[in-house]
């Protein structure tokens, strides 16, 4: 009973034991509360801190960044593409280590817009630029490597990588990358920043960009891909070189039906027709389209390094321009096969080059350059890169200048009996000259028909070597000429260019058009740049120039480039050259509606070319190329210009009559009736005598022909009045010139019987 007691019974202390254990546990529970709250505090206090922090490093690292419109106007590089003068088909495409196309939104199928999206940023259309998610993904895996081994970026901070930073592997790239693109997608739609990317991304193989990728690997523009397509390149940005479909076809396959996979799986296409598409196999080009015309090759570099001039080489090759050129593509392969059905079957001992180049006279444009035919092998143009002596094609120059002084071609005579002697003054060798004249008077006018060189070379010294040479310049030769009376025979060299040019200038009644090759210039905005004036600046008098027609009209039709004929019987105009020994051989000739230089010969070195002349050779490819060319024209005659003579009285001249009778007074003026030019086509008759087709003015006085002076314009010194020749000697007695071949001796019997001789 005792002990029950003892159990049962309170105590007295018991209720103040059981006060002082509520009292502890209420101050334990009192301290949990505080370091709970202290901890809360703690936490609250340091993640404010950090907040502060990155907000200072965000701001310290994003103060100094440009705008993104400043930085945009840097974009990368994008190809420059040529066009041919209808604005339509491309002749070249020109871009430096970066092959790129850009191309807009609507350009770009909807199946490459998803694979991209489906491969590289899975929540494109539902984060700000940045995706947290994959931040913290990419952190983990970064952290477990002990690297960076994966980025976490978005399609947006990829294209900020791409168009505005460096490729730098650090956190602090990273950070400044994710607050452009934070302030990219407040400026720009969604569709606007996936297009900029697909423009920029690099696919491999030197394509940037889906357009370059497309035309690279399947040769069609990205519009056209399909859905196969579009995955494989979606595919090739994460390692373009070692999921090369040119290189490794099987990894490049796994890769692309990965994307189908993903595809199907965010649900932009079912599941049925990803696996009809993995099903089918890979089929890419192992080498990128070549969109350079070859054929235009020479007639490219010449652009090119126009572009060049005004543009520099960065613009240029990475600018994005976009350039209508003044080429016909169809003329220009009808030359090349011309030339090459002409010069292939010839040898001389050496395979003979040849160039053309055809000129618009009413603007300039240059449709036609002809360099080579071998671009790969030969990169020197000879268009216009070549200086070759262009022999008589030059006196047409050496004639504009005396009719410009008031000569008549028609009236005025000089003595053509071959060779002649030619004084040059105390301090330089005679010239001695060989022409194939009819051996006594003779008109300026005929003598151009047969390229006498007799005649051309008394005129040369009496018009004046300077005159000569001030002309020339003025209609579109640029390269520098000797004044020297041989500057005739073409003594100094020049480019087909130059001279397709200079007779562009006849054929424009005097007017002279800069030669252009560009006619229009966009940016890569659209925006037109650059449109090169085609306005032409008198040169000569339009009734000058009509006169130097009407007789290269005659050459043409019945002198040395009467070759001309049997492929074009149509208006027009020409000038045979063929230098000393056949190393150079031309034609040069115009319509109203076009102009052309032809010239053949061995591009390496003088070479001769036995039997070469520039009427057996280059007249023919001349009219054979304007026959196609002008085929659809209306082929319209000249137009005449008056011009009025006045009394010539050269020095070297001799009666102006082919009898030897008194000279006529030029006081009166000829002026030709402004109708279309008629062509003359003299005829041999030996047995008929037909007076000279000059006017008949009263004769005023006798004149008694004296020996030829000294010339009083020729430049003294001993090396100065003749040209240097090709072994380094001086062309002087040796000079002789043989004039130009063709139907000469007929012309000589006709002309003799003319004459009365």
């Amino acid at each position: 009973m005792a002990e029950y007691t003892r159990y049962t019974a309170e105590p007295e202390d018991i209720p103040r034991r059981r006060r002082e254990r509520r009292k502890k546990k209420a101050k334990s529970r009192s301290r949990a509360w505080l370091v709970v709250k202290l901890f809360v505090v703690l936490v609250l206090l340091a993640t404010v801190a950090g907040l502060a922090v990155t907000a200072g490093a965000i701001y310290a690292l994003s103060r100094d960044l440009p705008s993104l419109e400043d930085l945009r106007r840097n974009p990368r590089a994008v190809n420059t593409v040529l066009y041919d003068r209808t604005g339509k088909h491309v002749i070249a495409v020109l871009h430096g280590a970066e092959n790129r196309v850009l191309v807009k939104s609507e350009e770009i199928p909807d199946f490459m817009k998803d694979a991209t999206v489906a491969v590289e940023d899975e929540r494109f259309y539902g984060h700000h630029g940045v995706d947290y998610k994959g931040i913290m993904r990419a952190l983990l895996q970064n952290v477990e490597a002990g690297t960076i081994v994966q980025g976490g970026s978005t399609i947006t901070q990829q294209f900020v990588k791409n168009a505005y930073i460096d490729d730098e592997r650090t956190y602090k790239r990273k950070l400044r990358e994710a607050v452009l693109a934070w302030q990219l997608e407040d400026r720009w739609s969604k569709d606007k920043i996936l297009t900029e990317y697909l423009n920029t991304v690099y696919y491999g193989a030197g394509a940037y960009g889906v357009e370059a990728a497309a035309r690279t690997y399947f040769h069609k523009h990205a519009s056209d891909l399909n859905l196969k397509e579009s995955a494989l390149l979606a595919a090739l940005p994460k390692f373009p070189s070692a999921y090369s479909p040119t290189t490794d076809k099987d990894t490049a396959k796994q890769q692309r039906d990965k994307v189908l996979q993903l595809m199907a799986n965010q649900g932009y296409i079912t599941q049925e027709r990803a696996d009809k598409a993995m099903a089918s196999k890979l089929k890419v080009y192992q080498r990128p389209p070549n969109y350079n015309k070859s054929m235009a090759d020479y007639f490219v570099d010449y652009v090119t390094k126009v572009l060049t001039r005004r543009y520099g080489s960065r613009m240029v090759f990475e600018g994005g321009l976009k350039v209508v050129t003044s080429i016909d593509l169809g003329w220009q392969q009808k030359a090349i096969e011309i030339i090459k059905s002409t010069t292939g079957p010839l040898n001389f001992g050496f395979k003979p080059s040849a160039a053309l180049v055809a000129i618009d006279p009413r603007t300039g444009y240059i449709r036609t350059m002809v360099g080579g035919l071998d671009y790969k092998k030969q990169k020197f143009n000879l268009a216009w890169q070549a200086k070759r002596q262009p022999g008589s094609s030059m006196k047409p120059f050496v004639l504009a200048a005396a009719v410009e002084q008031g000569m008549d071609p028609d009236s005025t005579y000089y003595n053509s009996k071959s060779p002649i002697v030619i004084p040059m003054g105390a301090y330089a060798e005679p010239w001695i000259v060989n022409g194939d004249g009819p051996g006594g008077p003779e008109s300026v006018s005929a003598a151009t028909t047969i390229s006498d060189n007799v005649v051309f070379a008394q005129l040369s010294v009496d018009v004046g070597p300077q005159r000569t040479v001030d002309l020339a310049h003025r209609v579109g030769i640029t390269s520098p000429l000797d004044a020297v009376p041989s500057i005739t025979l073409g003594t100094s060299g020049v480019s087909p260019l130059e001279m397709a040019d200079a007779y562009a200038t006849f054929a424009a009644y005097g007017v002279h058009h800069r030669p252009q090759a560009i006619v229009r210039v966009y940016r890569a905005n659209g925006k037109l740049d650059w449109k090169p004036k085609t306005k032409g600046k008198r040169a000569i008098p339009a009734g000058v120039a009509s006169v130097v027609t009407r007789c290269l009209e005659r050459v043409a039709s019945g002198g040395t480039g009467s070759a001309t004929g049997a492929y074009f019987p149509y208006a027009r105009a020409g000038k045979t050259g063929t230098t000393e020994n056949g190393w150079d051989v031309w034609y040069c000739g115009y319509t109203p509606e076009l102009a052309a230089a032809v010239w053949m010969g061995d591009m390496k070195k003088n070479s001769p070319m036995s039997g070469a002349y520039g009427g057996t050779y280059c007249a023919p490819m001349w009219a054979k190329f304007f026959a196609a060319a002008l085929k659809d024209s209306g082929h319209s005659s000249f137009k005449s210009f008056p011009w009025s003579f006045s009394r010539w009285e050269g020095k070297m001249q001799t009666s102006n009559s082919p009898s030897g009778s008194p000279s006529p007074s030029q006081s009166g003026s000829a002026k030709p009736s402004p109708s279309p030019t008629r062509t003359l086509t003299p005829k041999p008759s030996p047995t008929k005598t037909t007076p000279p087709p000059t006017p008949r003015p009263t004769p005023t006085k006798t004149k008694t022909p004296k020996p030829p002076p000294t010339p009083t314009d020729t430049p003294s010194g001993a090396a100065r009045p003749f040209t240097a020749a090709p072994g380094g000697g001086r062309v002087a007695a040796a000079t002789t010139g043989e004039g130009d071949g063709g139907a000469v001796g007929a012309l000589i019997d006709w002309i003799a019987g003319l004459l009365g001789a």
